[in-house]
């Protein structure tokens, strides 16, 4: 993890094409805050989520809010016609 001062960021953004790993801004009284790439953003919060419903789809089962899955493609292709 790389550490800068807030008025590095300009420069340090700047000079590098890639932000290959997190870059900590010091605030003097406040708290810090992290600058990471876009994609390293959207994969954190895209594995988050999955792990979201995963461990919603795992309480499901545990409380038996399941159906076979004959049973529910049975009902789709009555609702849909297929």
């Amino acid at each position: 993890m790389h550490t800068i001062m807030i008025q590095e960021i300009e420069t340090a953004l700047n000079n590098n094409e890639t932000i290959n790993e997190p870059i900590v801004v010091k605030r003097m009284d406040k708290e810090d805050v992290v600058i990471i790439s876009m994609k390293e953003y959207q994969e954190k919060f895209m594995s988050q989520d999955i792990a979201k419903h995963l461990l919603k789809a795992e309480e499901d089962i545990e409380n038996g809010r399941t159906i076979p899955s004959d049973k529910y493609f049975e009902e789709l292709r009555l609702r849909y016609e297929y």
